[in-house]
């Protein structure tokens, strides 16, 4: 594919998926990160759009490139915050973000910061409306591996934040 044909593909599926990508890094960085996040997914998907093969549709193939990518930046960022000393001085709020998130955006953003990375990763798949074959494909998991490991994140779920409201 030349240059242009890639532009064109590149702009089209960012277009399509752009609320997706800006779900995993909601997930996966903290608010001062997120743009350099989303920036680093498209660098790889742009990277990767020659290697497309076309043996799996290219919105799950990126959707997977975005969550690897995350993935790695979580691993990476973990790496340099251990080498990095600083006070216990939380400055995540300085983004500015915090005071105008929704309830709901919060206790979200909580219960998905207390996922492991696998489950993270199927219930932002879940929360995208990814159809179970497709979000099988992205993980590398059987449907039915997903469909119990999403059933186990509901319950998880339902038990720290909807059994307070009944049982306080």
């Amino acid at each position: 594919m030349n240059l242009k044909e890639q532009e064109s593909c590149f702009r089209d599926l960012f277009g399509r998926n752009r609320a997706r990508w800006m779900g995993i890094t909601r997930a996966y960085a903290y608010d001062s990160q997120r743009d350099d996040l989303l920036q680093e997914i498209m660098m790889q998907v742009w990277k990767s759009l020659n290697g497309f093969e076309g043996r799996s549709n290219i919105d799950t193939w990126a959707y997977r490139i975005a969550l690897n990518t995350a993935l790695v930046w979580k691993r990476t960022y973990r790496n340099r915050a251990a080498n990095f000393h600083t006070n216990s001085m939380d400055v995540r709020h300085l983004a500015g973000n915090s005071e105008s998130d929704s309830v709901e955006i919060r206790v979200l953003d909580e219960f998905l910061a207390s996922l492991s990375k696998a489950d993270r990763a199927v219930m932002l798949l879940f929360l995208d409306d990814v159809p179970h074959p497709e979000a099988a494909e992205i993980t590398g998991m059987t449907e039915g591996a997903l469909r119990v490991r999403l059933h186990r994140i509901r319950k998880r779920f339902e038990q720290a934040y909807c059994d307070r409201e009944t049982n306080p």
